[in-house]
């Protein structure tokens, strides 16, 4: 399916921090790239962009992402951009458009579910459909600013900003016939050159569509305070990760983000961070197994610190679309090794200090634990998804908050037996779990 963006706007209330509203990063990425991206993985296959202001910085921007994504993006200039209304932009593209096709905003971004949903539900026949938001209390909704709809079922009876009697908001995503380009032209006699009045001019004739998408995301980007939500939303959208132990998910993940905010504008890459946790924790277990009391509880506070990074490859590549499979993978593949020298750092601690040959046991044993909950968890993730069921999480981030707490308590000893009883007891639970599998 096709795509056309509209990215010919000034976008003069965001001059301060971008010559062009398109190309304002947004957590290190342009405004038009994350549009860009969500209706690719909506479906879209080939993308017609709009251009007017900064038209050739934004068209250069465009041919190097068609290179990354393996996509088309074809770039027509409207030369009226900056004295006719949005529905001229849409007219400049018709030549382009010879079937249904989405129609988006440059500066709206969504999920991709939501143009899913549109996309499924259907375009009206020679006519539109708008995804519309009722959630009239959405908290990422500028109510001053944003075009306003009346529906009576799914028919658009009203559109517009002023609107006073409302059921809903126009996100910005459209599932549109050709036909709106004789809706624009009708408009167009008429004096009116928005896209909200060819949306008029189709609803007159029960031709207009809503497909209620309340509780998806979506932000009209559009001033310093809409851009402030925006990062706010994206940030809190890293939150609650189906893997996230107790430990990330009440002390990490926060920590993490607030991190991975400040790196996501910086040329750090999520493989980079998984190094440098790695590298830390080589620091933390060398501290933990060959300091006094001092050392050992900053090797503890170094294992803490490195797991909090560990979160930050992630939530960088997932904000900046940089995830990968091998990225995954070397991340695992360090934990791995993380956990085996820590564990051996806090064993030879107690080992030293206690001179208890049973302190090599019990750190054994801690390893083994550790290992086999990563080893069995891919295979409990999947078999607690296919039942339905909640999954209890008990992982790496509560295997490092252990060692953090025996380095600052001095309690070495019991904590490599708190994880060696735990972490393989644990391991014999999903055993038991898994066994019909």
């Amino acid at each position: 399916m096709k795509c056309l963006i509209l990215a010919a706007g000034k976008g003069s209330r965001l001059r301060q921090r971008a010559d062009s509203k398109p190309l304002l990063r947004l957590l290190g990425v342009p405004l038009i790239e994350r549009s860009i991206r969500a209706a690719h993985a909506a479906g879209a296959d080939h993308f017609v962009v709009v251009t007017g202001h900064q038209a050739a910085a934004v068209r250069d921007f465009l041919h190097g992402l068609s290179a990354r994504l393996g996509v088309p993006i074809d770039t027509v200039h409207n030369p009226r951009w900056a004295d006719t209304e949005n529905g001229h932009s849409v007219l400049a593209a018709e030549e382009h458009l010879d079937g249904p096709f989405l129609l988006l905003m440059a500066d709206h971004l969504f999920e991709p579910d939501l143009a899913r949903e549109l996309i499924a539900a259907g375009a009206s026949p020679d006519g539109l459909r708008l995804a519309v938001d009722g959630d009239l209390a959405n908290p990422l909704v500028d109510p001053k600013d944003v075009t306003r709809v009346r529906r009576e079922g799914e028919r658009i009876v009203a559109i517009g900003k002023g609107l006073a009697e409302h059921d809903g908001f126009d996100t910005g995503v459209f599932l549109c016939t050709p036909a709106l380009f004789d809706a624009l032209r009708e408009a167009g006699q008429q004096g009116e050159t928005s896209l909200s009045a060819a949306v008029r001019v189709l609803a007159a004739r029960g031709r207009a569509l809503a497909a209620d998408v309340t509780g998806r995301f979506w932000i009209d980007v559009d001033d310093p305070a809409a851009l402030a939500r925006a990062e706010q939303a994206l940030l809190s959208r890293l939150r609650g990760k189906a893997h996230d132990g107790p430990v990330s998910r009440w002390l990490n993940r926060p920590l993490s983000i607030r991190l991975s905010r400040r790196l996501a504008d910086t040329p750090v890459t999520p493989n980079q961070i998984s190094l440098f946790s790695f590298a830390l924790s080589l620091v933390a277990a060398g501290l933990l197994a060959l300091g006094d009391a001092l050392t050992l509880a900053v090797g503890g506070v170094l294992a803490q610190a490195a797991s909090v990074i560990d979160g930050s490859d992630g939530e960088i590549a997932r904000l900046k679309y940089l995830q990968s499979d091998y990225g995954g993978w070397l991340d695992a593949v360090l934990d791995r090794y993380a956990d085996a020298f820590l564990l051996f750092g806090l064993t030879w601690h107690g080992w030293r200090q206690s001179g208890w040959d049973g302190a090599l046991l019990l750190g054994f044993l801690a390893i083994i634990g550790s290992f086999l909950l990563s080893y069995t968890a891919d295979k409990y993730d999947g078999r607690m998804r296919a039942r339905g069921g909640a999954r209890f999480r008990l992982g790496r981030d509560v295997r490092v908050f252990i060692v953090f707490l025996a380095a600052v308590t001095q309690l070495v000893l019991p904590a490599l037996a708190l994880i060696a009883a735990v972490m393989n007891a644990e391991t014999l639970r999903r055993i038991w779990v898994c066994r019909d599998a």
